[in-house]
């Protein structure tokens, strides 16, 4: 424990442990508010539809024979609803369900594609694959769980009774996402069926308002606030698909878009009111200007358009040009989301002016939290957090790409380029319309604040080469070592690698501990845990155990120290609170060659010698065994083996042999006879 940690009472740390925990709570209720609403405006909507393209097209063609994409007809047993630039379809499957059923979920899913979505809400094809998958939680609690078969008959049995049941016991599901999901489904179901934009045959006669009911809702929040600590980072494809897009629009697109507006300024081509330049010949010097392109993608391009009557040529930028510095601005809040772990409500807020650059040369970022102030609805909290310098400085940027034709507006880093909208209030600028065009972009289903912040603690925790130097790269730091003082001065991701740590350690730091406590243990790592369980046992019992470990994480990554445990083996641990450089290098990383700098213990090569590992009872059979089989091979080659061959293997007799009688000194576990004599 650190000196800091060690000065704090156990009282003072449970109140901390609590203050962090609301403030944690707090970010997830957050968090669900704002998807729950999103799911809802998916799938449910107040505005009447007077038609449907679905009932028109069964009217024609009963049997179905009509296209729901370029490469799918409504008949068909599973639906190709788009296909990417590299050919990867994505598919919808009515296979393995009853006749009706799938009939059912045909006329729901057809309204789940966003060219016919009655309500507006469906953008991404990956949400309609995401919604179809779904279907099952309505299968399971509204037709299997009842013997409905799906027929018309069966769906006059369906009452508001049957579907609160539906919903309470999808509620005590262990899969959290059932309730919500559920909740929802019967939702967007109900208001098909109300709009009559169905089959009557697929309708059901339950009025909205006995199933989406005020308490209801509430009730799914509280209960969806619980799923989101379950949710899972981005997984490496889509944290790389999405860093890919970040550094091509900042580092590729930004300087071209640069470019473009300088060239618009020395022709004024700004000043004008209208949006469209007139010439009375094609101008090849501008369509140079202003059609860009990288890596093959386009950037920005301009149109043009030939008038016959008066011999002239229009040309017109400005539509392009705001898409563009759009998604610029959807690369920004990839990086400053992943950088900050700021809340969705927190990024908001962020104006330009926000991003401050010290003399130096250096970048903070000035932000208002409201959600845990104790004054939240006027004045707010304001703090500072670090923001790496590549960052800083194309945000700064993307200010200039800003600063013409009076696009800089409010000055809100991330209100929408494309909207003329005057934003008077802070409220107006939402992110999630920047998640809905990312995930069209890339494929990726929901992109939600929150992930990001998971995906930072996760990657830190969750060490492999190929996530630190991502994280270099995010940070723009040269070493894992700069990027943990940097997570040290950032609180907002501090608490988040904590509690991940915590949830993620825990089960192997527990056993860690009771194993020290109750069956022996061996290594210069567990005689310093002995030290600090003696000294503080109280600190490592019982729920107090979950603080310590919460609240020694938390200092840890404050000071800017790594913390690294790892399961090597049966009963071994790996414990390190250091990076390691040469020539100080622990077994586990001497065979690298090269210079080593700031590396972490690497557990595929681990060595019982190590200090940093550390030996419980549990492990005493393995040390055993793998002492016998030393000893066997020394025994019977001998002649073979050269005298380095042999050194090695005497080496790792005894310090398999010197473990075990570390576990026998203890007093806490009973030796095998057979390698007394050795020990």
């Amino acid at each position: 424990m650190t000196r800091k940690a060690a000065k704090l009472s156990e009282a003072e740390l449970a109140i901390l442990k609590d203050v962090l925990d609301k403030d944690f709570q707090d970010d997830l209720h957050d968090a669900a508010e704002q998807e729950l609403e999103r799911l809802l405006q998916e799938t449910g909507g107040t505005v009447k539809q007077t038609q449907s393209s679905l009932l028109k097209k069964l009217e024609v063609s009963p049997e179905g024979d009509f296209p729901v994409s370029n490469y799918s007809k409504y008949s068909d047993s599973s639906w190709i609803i788009f296909k990417d630039k590299y050919g990867t379809a994505t598919r919808v499957s009515f296979e393995g369900l009853s006749a009706h059923v799938a009939l059912i979920k045909k006329s729901i899913i057809y309204h789940l594609i966003p060219e016919f979505a009655p309500f507006g809400g469906i953008r991404a094809y990956s949400t309609t694959k995401n919604h179809s998958s779904n279907f099952r939680i309505l299968e399971k609690y509204v037709f299997k769980d009842n013997h409905l078969t799906g027929d018309a008959e069966s769906l006059s049995f369906v009452t508001p009774k049957l579907l609160i049941n539906a919903l309470n016991r999808a509620k005590e599901s262990p899969t959290f996402t059932h309730y919500h999901y559920l909740f929802h489904h019967l939702r967007f179901w109900l208001s098909l069926s109300a709009q009559q934009l169905i089959p009557v045959e697929h309708r059901i006669s339950v009025s909205a308002n006995a199933v989406d009911t005020p308490e209801r809702r509430k009730d799914v929040i509280r209960h969806f606030t619980g799923s989101l600590s379950t949710w899972i980072p981005f997984t490496e494809p889509e944290l790389k698909k999405m860093a890919e897009y970040a550094f091509f629009w900042t580092d590729k697109a930004i300087p071209l878009l640069l470019q473009a507006k300088d060239f618009l300024i020395s022709k004024n081509l700004t000043d004008l009111k209208k949006k469209h330049i007139k010439r009375y010949k094609e101008d090849p010097e501008l369509e140079d200007a202003l059609n860009l392109e990288a890596d093959g993608t386009p950037i920005l391009s301009v149109t043009k358009k030939k008038y016959d009557t008066n011999r002239s040529w229009t040309y017109s930028w400005l539509r392009n040009y705001k898409s563009a510095i759009d998604s610029v601005r959807g690369a920004l809040y990839i990086l400053v989301a992943l950088v900050t772990g700021l809340r969705a409500s927190e990024l908001e807020t962020l104006k330009f002016e926000h991003v401050i650059e010290s003399k130096s040369g250096r970048f903070k970022l000035q932000i208002t939290r409201f959600k845990t102030s104790e004054d939240p609805n006027y004045k707010g909290d304001t703090s500072f957090i670090p923001l790496p310098k590549f960052i800083g400085i194309k945000i700064k940027e993307y200010e200039q790409l800003r600063s013409i034709y009076g696009l800089e507006r409010e000055g809100y880093l991330f209100q929408s380029n494309r909207s003329t909208k005057k934003v008077k209030r802070q409220s107006s600028v939402r992110v999630e319309r920047i998640t809905d065009e990312l995930e069209e972009v890339l494929g990726i289903e929901r992109i939600h604040t929150h992930r990001f912040r998971k995906t930072i603690a996760e990657i830190l925790i969750n060490r492999s080469e190929r996530n630190i130097d991502i994280i270099r790269l995010l940070f723009g730091h040269a070493s894992y070592a700069m990027t943990l003082r940097y997570i040290g001065r950032n609180p907002y991701i501090v608490q988040s690698v904590a509690h991940a740590i915590e949830q993620n350690y825990i089960e192997d730091f527990t056993d860690i501990i009771t194993s020290v406590k109750t069956s022996g243990s061996s290594g210069e790592s567990a005689r310093r845990l002995v030290d600090k369980i003696t000294a503080r046992p109280d600190a490592f019992s019982g729920k107090q155990l979950r603080v310590t470990i919460f609240t020694y994480v938390s200092h840890l990554l404050s000071s800017g120290e790594p913390l690294f445990i790892y399961r090597t083996a049966v009963g071994s641990y790996c414990v390190s609170t250091e990076l390691y450089s040469s020539p100080a290098l622990p077994p586990c990383l001497a065979h690298r060659k090269g210079i080593v700098k700031s590396a972490l213990p690497d557990p595929l090569f681990c060595n019982t010698a190590c200090p940093h590992a550390v030996i419980v009872g549990k492990a005493a059979k393995a040390l055993e065994d793998n002492a016998n089989f030393y000893q066997h091979i020394l025994d019977n080659a001998s002649d073979t083996l050269s005298e380095t061959s042999k050194a090695m293997l005497r080496q790792k007799i005894l310090e398999n042999s010197r473990h075990l009688k570390a576990l026998k000194n203890d007093k806490s576990y009973q030796l095998i006879p057979s390698m007394e004599a050795r020990v």
